[in-house]
């Protein structure tokens, strides 16, 4: 049996379609299989319980079929015990995951790739940890930041223009264009960051966002974290500060090219087990998109679980 656990809101409602043909796929090539649809928030975690390899129903592998977000709410929603290799289809807007981690996978070889995952090899994937001081900590597999970059996850939640892109199949521009907006705007914040529990201190002035990375990519390919490995147990964090909003500017632009920014002055690079950041104001934050609560303080981590994937 290979079962599948889809989204449904993936790509603006496109993915259950797209189930199909991998359904179909498999069906034709006398692949027994079971899809499972997500109905709220939260029952990716839930679903993969059923799976897990020590239980009843273990398969070889398991599906999964969305986008990063999708990725994001099965890590956050670990079962307990080890789950399956996961044979991941990227079907989102930005598919950061699969562009970092550079999954063979893709959307336009899903179906073929899914009659052959089982001769893929399964990978060992860092998770990475975001705490925020009065809540309780969650997990990202992509990347979380603090600063404009959640700014614009903000945005990408509450603005319509993700919605319309992705009916032109342009969702990967949505990022681009949020962030143009948000450019002008963003606050810059005076604080300290304190690496790997006090290895390093460094002040930072007019902080225009930190991010931190288990890939490279975030925001549909923004190269923030040139250096970042899925699989060497660091996190990578980018602080960017700037003495004026044009800086900021050509630094972002800079980070589209072989992550060029990091030579810039301003621009801070670690890698690291942990970083903690104190600010002197409210800053919004996100982990792979998903915004949380405004906050002064955040501590980046490697988290102790880790999921395998299909390569």
């Amino acid at each position: 049996m290979f079962p599948f656990i889809v989204n449904p809101a993936a790509k603006s409602w496109h993915s259950k379609a797209y189930a199909e043909k991998i359904r179909q796929a498999l069906n034709d090539a006398g692949i027994e299989n079971a899809f499972y649809y997500t109905e709220k928030p939260g029952m990716t975690g839930e679903l993969a319980a059923r799976f897990v390899t020590d239980g009843p129903e273990a398969p070889e592998r398991l599906g999964l079929i969305g986008g990063d977000g999708t990725l994001n709410e099965l890590v956050n929603g670990l079962p307990d015990g080890p789950l399956p290799p996961l044979f991941y289809i990227p079907y989102g807007s930005g598919n950061d995951f699969a562009r970092g981690f550079q999954l063979p996978v893709t959307e336009s070889n899903g179906p073929e790739m899914a009659v052959k995952a089982s001769s893929l090899e399964a990978q060992t994937v860092d998770i990475g940890q975001l705490s925020i001081d009065g809540q309780a900590p969650c997990r990202f597999i992509v990347s979380g930041g603090i600063g404009f970059d959640a700014a614009v996850c903000f945005d990408m939640l509450h603005n319509s223009i993700k919605k319309k892109l992705n009916r032109l199949h342009l969702g990967f521009l949505a990022y681009l264009v949020l962030g143009i907006k948000n450019m002008f705007g963003c606050p810059l914040a005076n604080g300290t960051l304190i690496i790997n529990d006090g290895e390093q201190t460094v002040p930072l002035k007019k902080l225009a966002f930190m991010s931190a990375h288990n890939l490279p990519y975030e925001g549909g390919g923004f190269f923030f974290g040139p250096q970042a490995s899925a699989q060497d147990g660091l996190i990578d964090i980018c602080a960017v500060t700037a003495q004026n909003h044009f800086r900021f500017i050509c630094c972002l632009f800079a980070s589209l090219f072989k992550g060029r920014h990091v030579r810039m002055k301003g621009v801070y690079y670690f890698r690291c087990r942990k970083a903690e950041l104190t600010v002197d104001k409210p800053l919004d934050v996100h982990t792979d998109g998903e915004v949380h609560e405004k906050s002064t303080r955040v501590c980046f981590a490697v988290d102790s679980a880790k999921i395998r994937i299909l390569k």
